[in-house]
């Protein structure tokens, strides 16, 4: 999880998060508590939207406020989530398929 953070430069912390939104792991400075439980919740409902557009399973996706960025990565095999906030970015893409990389 270090590594991470060394090597997603904009990122400040990571988590490894059940599905659920339990802190399985962390690393770095983040309200871990806070940003598993969120993406947990916002998980559900974006899967919902995903269903409804017939897109397909969720995967990733970041938010990016006028303080920071979120991201989440799935790991749909053992059921758990990446998730890291960082700068904000105007391009957060890069970061997001690396920690999606990452996750797998």
């Amino acid at each position: 999880m270090d590594t991470l953070i060394k090597d997603l430069k904009p990122v400040s912390g990571v988590a490894l998060s059940s599905e659920d939104g339990d802190v399985l792991e962390v690393s770095g400075e983040c309200d871990a508590d806070t940003l598993c439980a969120v993406t947990s919740v916002s998980a559900a409902q974006l899967s919902k939207i995903g269903e409804l557009l017939a897109a397909g399973s969720l995967e990733r996706w970041y938010v990016v406020t006028e303080a920071q960025t979120y991201y989440a990565s799935e790991r749909p095999l053992d059921r758990r989530r990446l998730v890291a906030v960082g700068e904000a970015l105007k391009s957060p893409e890069a970061t997001s398929k690396g920690l999606h990389k990452a996750a797998r």
